[in-house]
């Protein structure tokens, strides 16, 4: 089951069997998602919303050490490490503050849904133990991504873009004329269902809370899709098959005819160049692009 949160508009509901979309709900209360839940007895629920306040774990520069990629200084501090680790790959993310009094009203309405989940017997899966009967956390926008391997090409698209990619995954029955919130309340039920499957993946800290995701792992940086067209989830794979060669491959999003635009694969890298120094995410991507003798000394600029 996959649930989309709002504070004024209620919960969506979608229940997933495989694949397919077997039925939907609209604005319902947290107590008809309960009622739900305790009637319908899905394998697990992904929730559109955090389950609670971040505890500022990135304030703490032990914390921060410990990631693969850690922040710049002063950076991301009211960020939850799950959001950051989308952020920093080009997400776009919410952030979760541990101060309750900034955060956001469709926020706390999440932690009323969690609420709800556990009193029907569907307590907070934080990375750990068994996955089955569990609440989860997702992300749809993030695993809209990461199914599509590129950003959302924008506004304008949005709800055609995400309902192709939701086809080209292999939902079926979503009706054809369901609302965003629908969509993405399916888009959080296929994440929970992949994530049963042993398909899924997780980023986050189990402290603090992990965001679900359906697939195995992340790449270390998305470009914007090309636009969807007409073609409908053929849109989308040509759409992710021309996302690369189409934008600066630096990530500022630039549209080119080549890799790169004029001086901008000198600035990665230079950038890449000193992260490789302390780091092997970087030394990898220098590999991929052709450029380890740089770092190597076998040749200058």
């Amino acid at each position: 089951m996959g649930v989309d949160v709002s504070l004024g508009r209620g919960l969506d509901v979608a229940l997933l069997e495989d694949g397919r979309v077997v039925q939907t709900w609209a604005r319902i209360g947290n107590e008809g998602l309960k009622e739900l839940l305790t009637e319908l007895k899905p394998e697990a629920v992904g929730l559109d919303a955090p389950p609670r306040p971040g505890l500022g774990l990135l304030r703490d520069d032990q914390e921060r050490q410990r990631l693969a990629v850690p922040p710049a200084p002063g950076r991301h501090l009211d960020r939850r490490i799950a959001e950051y680790e989308l952020s920093r790959r080009g997400i776009g993310s919410h952030q979760t503050p541990r101060d309750e009094s900034r955060l956001f009203s469709w926020m706390t309405a999440g932690f009323e849904a969690f609420i709800a989940a556990a009193g029907a017997g569907y307590e907070l899966f934080l990375g750990e133990g068994s996955a089955r009967d569990r609440a989860f956390e997702v992300f749809p926008y993030a695993s809209y991504v990461a199914m599509a391997g590129c950003l959302s090409p924008g506004r304008r698209w949005r709800l055609v873009w995400r309902r192709a990619v939701l086809n080209e995954a292999g939902v079926r029955g979503l009706p054809a004329d369901a609302p965003i919130d629908t969509v993405d309340a399916a888009c959080a039920a296929l994440t929970t269902e992949r994530f049963l499957a042993g398909v899924g993946s997780w980023v986050g800290h189990p402290r603090e809370g992990v965001i679900v995701l359906p697939v195995s792992g992340l790449r270390d940086a998305y470009h914007r899709c090309a636009p969807p067209d007409a073609g409908g989830t053929h849109g989308v794979r040509r759409a992710r098959a021309a996302a690369d060669p189409r934008l600066c491959e630096c990530g500022c999003g630039s549209p080119v005819r080549r890799r790169f635009l004029p001086g901008h694969d000198a600035r990665l890298r230079a950038h890449l160049l000193a992260e490789a120094r302390t780091g092997d995410n970087a030394r990898r991507e220098l590999e991929r692009l052709g450029w380890l003798h740089f770092l190597d000394g076998e040749e200058t600029t």
